[in-house]
C-alpha cells in the first residue's frame, strides 16, 4: 500500500515538474533579432563622367630647315634650344658666288636695255619714212620685229636678275615659322645643296601643343555628342592634360575631332586636343593623359556599385522605408561615373538605399540602419 502511494506521489511530482519547464520555455521565446546594414541617403546633384586616355604631345608646326640653293656654311646665327621669330637668319652661306651672278645679271639688263633703246628708236624712224615712202614696207617690219625682240631679251634678263637676287638672298637661311629651334645638325664649314636629306635644324611651335589620343570609336561618338549639344557652355565635354601621375598640367585645352578613320585592328580613333603651352613644359612626343569630363545629367541620381543587385536581367537595389523595414525594388541604370552608376527610373531624392548587409535582408525585415561612412 505503502509502494503504490510513493508510486501515484512520484508521478504528480515529475507532471509537475514538466508543466513547469514548459512554461518557462513559453515564456523565453526568442525575439527576431533586427539586421544592421549601412544605409546612404540619395541627393539630387549633376552627374559627370570622367574619362582618362593615354596620349601623346606633338607640335601644332614643325619646319625643317633645309638650303634652297647650294655653298659652304659660313656662320650659324642663332642660339641652339632658343626662341626664334619667323624670318629670324639661322644660317649664313657664303654669298661671294650670289653677289658675282648678280653683277653679271645687272651687265645682262644694262646690256639688253640699251639694245631694246635703239632697237625702239630705228623702228620709230622708220615708221616716220614709210609715211613718205622713203623705205619699204619690209624695212618697217624688220624694224618692229627687232624692237619687239629686244624687248623681250630686256624682259629675260629682268627676270634672270630677280632670280641671282633671289638667290642671294636664300644664302642667308632665314626661320620659316617662329618657335624653339632644335640643335644644329649641319656645323660651319659643312657644304650643303637643296637636294640634301638631312635638315639643317628643326623649328617646332610650342607654344600651343596638341595633345592626340586613341578612344574607342564609340565613346568618341559619346563625346562628341556632347559637345556638339552645347558647345559653349558646361554641359558639352572638358579636357585637361594630366602627367604620368595624374596631376593637371593646369593648361587650358580644348578638343579637335580630326579623327576621320578606326583603325582596323584596335577599333579606336584619334581624339585630338590642342592645349595652350606657354610655359613649354608639354614637349613634341612627350607620353601624357587627356582626361576628358563631361555633364551626364543634372540633378540626376547616382548609385554606388556595392548596392546593386543583378539576376534575370533585373537590377534592384535595398531601400529602407517606414518603421525601419526593408524593401528590395527595381530600378534602371545608366552610364558608369565615378561615384557609381546613374539611374534613370525606380528611385528618387531621399530615398535611403541600403549599402551593407543586403545579402542579409528580406522584404519586409526591420533593420538598424547606419549612416554612410564611404567616401564617394
Amino acid at each position: 500500500m505503502n509502494i503504490r502511494k510513493l508510486a501515484i506521489y512520484t508521478t504528480f511530482c515529475l507532471g509537475f515538474i514538466t508543466g513547469c519547464d514548459s512554461s518557462e520555455s513559453n515564456e523565453t521565446d526568442p525575439v527576431p533579432v533586427k539586421t544592421k546594414v549601412v544605409t546612404k541617403i540619395l541627393n539630387a546633384e549633376d552627374i559627370y563622367s570622367t574619362r582618362v586616355f593615354p596620349a601623346r604631345v606633338s607640335a601644332v608646326k614643325t619646319a625643317q630647315i633645309r638650303p634652297q640653293v647650294g655653298g659652304i656654311i659660313q656662320k650659324r646665327l642663332f642660339r641652339q634650344g632658343s626662341e626664334i621669330l619667323q624670318g629670324q637668319p639661322l644660317f649664313q652661306i657664303d654669298a661671294a658666288p650670289f653677289e658675282a651672278d648678280v653683277e653679271m645679271a645687272n651687265a645682262a639688263v644694262a646690256k639688253a636695255k640699251a639694245t631694246y633703246q635703239q632697237m625702239s628708236k630705228r623702228a620709230s624712224r622708220f615708221a616716220q619714212l614709210q609715211k613718205s615712202a622713203a623705205i619699204s614696207q619690209q624695212d618697217l617690219e624688220d624694224a618692229k620685229a627687232s624692237s619687239a625682240q629686244a624687248a623681250a631679251d630686256l624682259a629675260e634678263a629682268t627676270a634672270s636678275l630677280n632670280r641671282k637676287r633671289l638667290d642671294l638672298n636664300y644664302a642667308t637661311v632665314k626661320a620659316p615659322i617662329s618657335g624653339r629651334i632644335d640643335q644644329e645638325f649641319i656645323t660651319e664649314g659643312a657644304l650643303v645643296s637643296p637636294g640634301d636629306t638631312q635638315a639643317m635644324a628643326v623649328i617646332q611651335q610650342l607654344d600651343r601643343v596638341y595633345v592626340d589620343a586613341r578612344v574607342p570609336a564609340q565613346e568618341l561618338r559619346t563625346i562628341y555628342q556632347a559637345v556638339e549639344t552645347d558647345p559653349a557652355s558646361q554641359s558639352g565635354a572638358v579636357a585637361d592634360v594630366l602627367d604620368d601621375k595624374g596631376q593637371s598640367y593646369e593648361t587650358a585645352a580644348r578638343l579637335l575631332f580630326s579623327g576621320i578613320s578606326v583603325n582596323d585592328e584596335t577599333g579606336d580613333v584619334v581624339l585630338r586636343a590642342e592645349a595652350e603651352n606657354p610655359q613649354r613644359i608639354l614637349l613634341p612626343g612627350m607620353f601624357v593623359k587627356l582626361k576628358i569630363t563631361r555633364l551626364i545629367q543634372k540633378e540626376g541620381l547616382v548609385v554606388p556599385e556595392q548596392a546593386l543587385s543583378r539576376a534575370d536581367d533585373k537590377t534592384t537595389v535595398w531601400i529602407v522605408g517606414h518603421e525601419n523595414k526593408a524593401r528590395r525594388v527595381e530600378i534602371q541604370t545608366g552610364e558608369q561615373t565615378e561615384k557609381g552608376i546613374t539611374v534613370t527610373a525606380g528611385l528618387k531624392a531621399g530615398d535611403k538605399i541600403v549599402i551593407e548587409g543586403q545579402d542579409k535582408l528580406q522584404d519586409g525585415a526591420e533593420v538598424i540602419a547606419q549612416s554612410d561612412v564611404i567616401k564617394n
